[in-house]
Formats: C-alpha cells, structure tokens, sequence
C-alpha cells in the first residue's frame, strides 16, 4: 500500500486514480484550495453568474478584458495624456455651525436641527 506524505497508508485505488495523500490531507488540501479560490471569482456582467478569474492579477485582468460568451470584450482605448487626463479635485464646500431650530416632521413630531452656513472661499 502506498503512504501518504502525513505517515499514513491509503488504499491502492486512491493511488490508481492519481491521488498521492490520504483522504484526510485530501480533504484539508481542498478546504485550503476552495478557500484560495474564493478570493478570485467575480460577477463578470449582468447576467453571466460568477466567473473564476486566475490565480494571478494579470491573468484576472486578461480574463476581465475577454468577455465571456454573453457579454463582449472589455473596450480600453488609449490611455488619456496631458492635463485633461489628470483627474481635478473638487471645490469642496465648508460650513460652519449657524444655530439650531425646530420644525415638526411628517409626523409632528418636533425635531432638532442644526442649521449651517456655509463659508466663503479664500
């Protein structure tokens, strides 16, 4: 009888089929393998279902750019240059603390709200 890597024996049929460990290390093999896996599929389009993409990031990114059967290949033109291609930051409003009021809700409830002004920019 052959012997797996963990000491143990397991039965010549195993082997016949390909296997080289028992079916203990077997199942912790694949609990390891299903768990690595998980990580790497993804809803490729609206109605395709998940897709296993790869083990690593360029063939997840190939399997993306393809498509599938139902959905077509992923378009990338070129990339943008110069000023317009750099992405702008946003005027962001600031506020400031302005006093409180209450007013009912839909239910008439009375509510507490704060009021806020917001600030001139420099």
């Amino acid at each position: 009888m052959p012997y797996c890597r963990c000491g143990n024996e397991f039965p010549e049929a195993r082997a016949r089929l390909g296997f080289d460990c028992c079916l203990e290390c077997g199942t912790a093999e694949a609990a390891a393998e299903t768990a690595r896996r998980a990580h790497m599929i993804a809803p490729i389009s609206h109605k395709s279902g998940y897709t296993y993409l790869g083990p690593d990031s360029a063939a997840q990114r190939r399997r993306l750019l393809e498509g599938s059967a139902k959905t077509p290949p992923m378009e990338t033109g070129a990339r943008a240059m110069g000023r317009a291609a750099r992405p702008r930051q946003p005027n962001r409003k600031r506020y400031e603390f302005a006093g409180w009021e209450f007013k009912p809700d839909r239910r008439g409830v009375r509510q507490k709200r704060a009021i806020l002004r917001e600030v001139p920019s420099d």
